[in-house]
Parts: C-alpha cells; structure tokens; sequence
C-alpha cells in the first residue's frame, strides 16, 4: 500500500517536523495561559517558620516573589520544621531548603547566598536590654559598656551576637535557644537577655514579671538578610531583582513602615544612651555605603554618617 504522504506528494520528514513545531508550539501558548511550573521554595524564616499567620518576614518574602511572577512564573512557600539556626544552615548548604533569613556573618556568607539587603534595616543589631522587674530600677542606672560587662547576659549560642558580645569582653551565658531565657532570669542564672529593637515588645508582653529596660541599649553595626542555597542561584538572582523593584517603587518602605514603626515607636530608640559595640565578624561586603537600605538612626549612631 502507498503510504498517503506518497500519495499527496509531502515528504514524511516534513510531517514529522510540522508536528513537532506544533507541539512546541501548544507547549508555549499553554505556559503563557496561566499554566507554568509552579517554583517550590521551602523556607526556614527566623519568625516562627510554622506560623498560621503571616509575619513580617514571610511578607517581604512574598513582596519580593510577588513582584518577579512576569520574570520568572509562579511560585508557592512551604516552611520548613523549626529548627536551629546552625541546622537550617546546614540544610540550606545541602539543598533540603532554598531560603532562610538570618543575621550574617562570616561564616554564614561562606554557607549560603547572601542577598544583601537588610529586612530590618540595621536595626536587629540595635538590642534592647531585658530583666526582672524586681532588679529595674537598679539596671537603669547602667551608663556605660564597662558598667554592663560584669553582668551575665544570656544569649543563643548559634546566633551571631553571642559572638559579638564575647569579642566586645562581655559576659556570655549561653544556652541552646531561645526558650530557656526567661527562667533563667527568674533565677537569677542570667542579669540580662537583650533581644532586636523590632521583635522584644511582643515577645515581653507575654512574660510576667520581665521588662524591658528604657533607659539604655545595646548596638552593633550587622545586617539581616536573606541567605539562599548555593545549589538555587536562579532564585537568589530573582530575590535581588525583587528589592531593586521594591525599593525603586516605594513597596518596601510602606511594609516596613506598616509592621515595624509601631514597634520602634515603643522603643524610643532616640532617647536611650546607646551602649555601641564593635562587630568583628561583619563581612566586608556589607554595603554600608547604600544610604536606601538603612535606618536614619543607624546611619547616624553606628556608620557615622551625619544627623539625625
């Protein structure tokens, strides 16, 4: 039987071409209905990764993703187990998550992708000083870094500060997370806990018998980034992408605003004697000289760089 391309004078290789044209053809109109692969990243964020409701982190996550969908499709979050921060790395490093947010460090910036731009703006190495009730008014009286180095102050071994505060000659009770501090304060195991400007209202508020003290701080330059695997550089170029839109566009400025200020104006920063500490460990590329990406107080109290 003669085949019936013979039969129409068509040549069976043209066929096959024209149909494989045509398939790709269905493939592309089919990615640009709507139909593209769906970009998973699992993410370990400082703030509660299981969180059912959004935080602040998870947030500008989102505003960075959100605003590279034109670029590079459609994507959906997936938080990882709570887990320490030295683990979290670890699973950056070997590919189980794509994205965590940390302070930086040497080490860190060895580890993992550093997408340089502070979340926070500096102010994470701004800490205020938690304590008993009951010793406040005696804590208060602290007006210099020498005064407060022959206090034992809690911290968690794997964040960077512990580090920072042990390079500065402070006294370091370290402890294995978070959890522990409040108990050893009422202990009297620890004098102080010092935890970021932006995050010790509401975790205080919910601990009787611990303040937060007024009158002084503790500072240090750092930075609060986003740190993307090695094996996901795709992801860390369109997260850099992300903040050149929303910092060009204002977007940004107007989420920070909207859930950190209510935090910052209950911490007066403006009016405490700042107790300003070196930081050893900051990488030399932080980009300190970006005016855009820090907080005026930051600006002036830890770089030096005029009012206010």
């Amino acid at each position: 039987m003669t085949p019936a391309a013979d039969l129409l004078g068509v040549c069976p290789k043209a066929i096959k071409r024209s149909l494989m044209m045509a398939t790709a053809l269905s493939l592309c109109l089919l990615s640009g209905s709507g139909l593209a692969q769906t970009t998973l990243i699992r993410h370990a964020l400082s703030q509660e990764q299981n969180a059912k409701v959004l935080t602040y982190e998870q947030a500008v996550l989102k505003l960075l993703l959100d605003k590279t969908i034109p670029t590079y499709g459609p994507y959906r979050l997936q938080p990882s187990e709570v887990v320490s921060q030295n683990r979290a790395f670890l699973q950056l490093s070997a590919g189980e998550l794509e994205v965590l947010s940390s302070m930086t460090s040497q080490a860190r910036e060895a580890q993992a992708i550093p997408v340089r731009v502070c979340l926070y703006r500096g102010l994470m190495g701004v800490r205020l000083p938690i304590a008993l009730i009951s010793k406040r008014e005696q804590l208060e009286a602290i007006s210099s870094a020498s005064q407060a180095q022959a206090l034992s102050v809690g911290q968690v071994a794997d964040w960077p500060d512990a580090k920072i505060l042990s390079a500065n000659g402070w006294k370091v009770e370290r402890m294995a997370k978070l959890s522990p501090f409040a108990e050893m304060l009422k202990r009297e195991r620890i004098d102080l806990f010092a935890l970021g400007a932006v995050e010790v209202f509401p975790i205080i508020d919910a601990m009787p018998g611990l303040t937060v003290l007024d009158q002084w701080l503790i500072a240090y330059p750092s930075a609060f980034y986003f740190f993307v695997s090695p094996q996901s550089p795709a992801l860390a170029e369109r997260l850099r992408k992300g903040w050149e839109l929303v910092l060009a566009d204002g977007s940004f400025e107007a989420l920070f605003e909207h859930w950190v200020d209510p935090q910052l104006l209950r911490a007066k920063l403006a009016e405490r004697r700042w107790l300003i500490l070196s930081n050893p460990d900051l990488p030399a590329a932080t980009p300190l000289g970006d005016a855009r990406l820090w907080h005026p107080l930051v600006r002036s109290r830890l770089q030096g760089k005029g009012p206010p």
